[in-house]
């Protein structure tokens, strides 16, 4: 027999949960661009719905036999929500073996902790599934945190520090709260309180999702504006952003990119102008969604130029990198590679051929 706590802690699972689902229908149904990132977090919020059914005592009870079937949608939220951010976030998103490696392995450790008998078995699935649960979200804080300060787009630069941060550090305090019960049981305060901030949460983030955000689940171009494009694009700079944006074009035809460690705030000094401006401009303007991408169109064009002029080859690629403002040879072998298709070293050879060779050999 339920008492009226279990009546209250109910209804605000219930009221989180419908609040859930109305979300995920949305995101589902909205057209517009973006249709993968809604779709995937159409998935997470969905199942957050689901699992904040299955987390009462109470409410858990209302779905009889169902009760397994349903639950791995539940146990999937950790997954949907790893690929929602790193869908949002991560511009260059690919899937990927290491992506849906997780999503195979979970439901064996859900099913074998469930099936196995009390022992070591049933431990070490059981944790696996704990740790592995901790790990997805601490990789997806890492998407929203790492990059925070590269992201040109302003809403979703918000998102990161608010949904991201949010979920992630709740996902994390629900784990350790999960791995406590298995040896002690918890107060039915921390029930109660589970149930409210989840409740406020979801009314919280839907209110503020559903406003219109274009900007935020918008697709990456197809084709940023490259070096020779970039003056191009004045008709669509405002006029009182002009003289900034004729000083950033100046500043970078001078080679400000091959500075190593330069960041918006610094670029934003030597421009003249306050660093939100300068982010706005080098986004709406030249359509780049983070800094990274900004300094890897100059510096790639620069790299390529370079590598397929015949008197420097004999230079070090290693020497290119660090003289384009790259810390390591790494980060500019995957830039390069991610531009062009090709390593730096295939590059070079496709482009000078038997100059190469004829050079390598004298």
């Amino acid at each position: 027999m339920f008492d009226l706590a279990d009546i209250l802690e109910t209804a605000l699972r219930g009221a989180g949960a419908g609040t859930s689902f109305l979300l995920a229908f949305v995101f589902a149904l909205r057209g517009g661009e973006g249709a993968q990132v809604r779709r995937l977090g159409a998935l997470f919020i969905f199942s957050t719905g689901v699992y904040v059914l299955l987390s009462g005592e109470a409410s858990r009870a209302l779905f009889g036999p169902a009760l397994i079937p349903v639950s791995f949608i539940a146990i999937y939220g950790t997954i949907f929500f790893w690929w929602f951010a790193a869908a949002l976030f991560d511009d260059d998103f690919r899937w990927r073996w290491w992506r849906i490696a997780p999503a195979v392995m979970i439901p064996f450790l859900h099913i074998g902790h469930i099936v196995a008998p009390p022992g070591v078995l049933e431990k070490a699935l059981w944790y696996s599934h704990i740790g592995l649960n901790a790990l997805i979200f601490l990789d997806a804080l890492r998407l929203a945190l790492v990059d925070a300060a590269d992201d040109l787009v302003t809403p979703r630069r918000r998102f990161r520090f608010a949904i991201a941060v949010t979920v992630g550090v709740f996902g994390l305090l629900i784990a350790s709260a999960e791995t406590i019960e298995r040896n002690y049981l918890l107060p039915d305060t921390l029930r109660m309180l589970h149930a409210i901030a989840i409740c406020v949460l979801n009314l919280i983030f839907g209110a503020w999702l559903l406003r219109p955000r274009a900007a935020l689940f918008a697709d990456p171009p197809a084709a940023l504006a490259g070096e020779t494009g970039w003056a191009a694009q004045t008709t669509s700079v405002p006029a009182a952003d002009q003289p900034a944006y004729d000083r950033l074009l100046a500043l970078m035809d001078d080679g400000v990119y091959r500075e190593e460690g330069l960041t918006v705030a610094g670029l934003a000094e030597k421009v003249g102008v306050p660093e939100h401006q300068l982010r706005k401009l080098i986004n709406g303007a030249l359509g780049f969604r983070n800094f990274s991408s900004f300094l890897n169109a100059r510096r790639i064009e620069d790299a390529k130029a370079q590598l397929a002029d015949g008197e420097n080859a004999r230079k070090q690629i290693l020497q290119i990198a660090l003289d384009l403002g790259y810390g390591s040879i790494a980060p500019f072998n995957r830039a390069f590679k991610q531009a062009t298709g090709q390593t730096p070293t295939e590059y070079r050879k496709s482009a000078l051929g038997s100059a190469l060779v004829s050079s390598e050999n004298s």
